[in-house]
Parts: structure tokens; C-alpha cells; sequence
């Protein structure tokens, strides 16, 4: 299980290092987008506002991780039990926090992009429309793979709670 616990919280920190890295990216595109002659600065003003906050969450995600991972370790070593059932249930809530966030993000896909498109003469509108658009594809597509990774995760929680029958 101690492999398993590891392998899932080391792709939760490739994932904070990556969702960091797109913020970064998207930091740098909107640098060459804001120049006046484009028209495009409400669009880099938005890829600029979310990537800090994606650069602040991948990097959150990162630097708690290797803590987590070390009491989680631990509490599995002296007290199984309290493990699987904490973090059972944690893991269970996570889960099911991916469904309702991936909605939020296919809704905003989908307003955004009509958005866009209904206000493509209104130069604010349409950048801001766009700006949000991008950055709830990429986090869908994060909260996808995390969720997968999360799934894989659980199941093995669960197959080792009920191997070890501790419920």
C-alpha cells in the first residue's frame, strides 16, 4: 500500500509542478498579447490574473505534499485501521468534488465560448470570454487526469481495507 500511497502523491506533485508550469506559460503568452496594437490586453490581463492562481495552487500542491505523504505514511505503519478509514473518506469526498468541479468547468467552457463568439466586436468581453475559456480547459483537462490518478488510488485503499479486514 506504502507504494501505491507514493505513487499516487508523486503524480499530485507532477501535477502541481505542471498546472505551475502552465501558469508560467501563460504568464509569457500574455506578455506578448497585452501590447497595445493587438487589442488582446483584456485577454492577457485575464490569462495573467488566472495563471497566478494556478501558479499559487500547483505550487501549494507541491510544497505540502512531501508533509502529507510523511504523516499518512506513518499513520499507516502504527495505526492501519485509522488509515484506511481516513483517508478512505477523504479520498471519497475528493472524488466526488471532481464531478461537481469538472460541471463548473464544461459550463464555463461552454458559456465562455458562446460568449466570445455573441461579443467578438466588444474587444473586453470577448478577451476576458477567452481568457477563461482557455484556462478552464486546461483545468479540466488537470482535474480529469487527477481524478483518474485518484480513482486508481481509492481502489487500492479499498481492495487493502478489505484484504487486511479491517472494516
Amino acid at each position: 500500500m506504502l507504494d501505491v500511497l507514493t505513487t499516487y502523491f508523486d503524480g499530485e506533485k507532477n501535477g502541481g509542478l505542471f498546472l505551475a508550469g502552465l501558469g508560467i506559460l501563460a504568464i509569457v503568452a500574455a506578455t506578448i498579447l497585452v501590447r497595445p496594437r493587438f487589442g488582446l490586453r483584456s485577454f492577457a490581463v485575464t490569462l495573467i490574473v488566472l495563471a497566478l492562481i494556478e501558479i499559487a495552487i500547483g505550487a501549494g500542491l507541491y510544497l505540502r505534499t512531501d508533509a502529507q505523504v510523511g504523516r499518512l505514511a506513518s499513520q499507516l505503519q502504527s495505526d492501519p485501521a485509522r488509515f484506511y478509514a481516513g483517508e478512505g473518506a477523504r479520498m471519497d469526498r475528493v472524488q466526488r468534488s471532481f464531478i461537481i468541479i469538472q460541471y463548473v468547468e464544461i459550463a464555463v467552457i461552454a458559456i465562455c465560448a458562446i460568449m466570445a463568439f455573441a461579443f467578438k466586436r466588444r474587444p473586453v468581453t470577448m478577451g476576458v470570454a477567452l481568457g477563461l475559456l482557455i484556462h478552464a480547459a486546461l483545468l479540466l483537462a488537470f482535474d480529469l487526469i487527477a481524478e483518474r490518478r485518484g480513482a486508481v488510488y481509492l481502489d487500492a485503499i479499498r481492495r487493502a481495507d478489505l484484504d487486511a479486514g479491517v472494516l
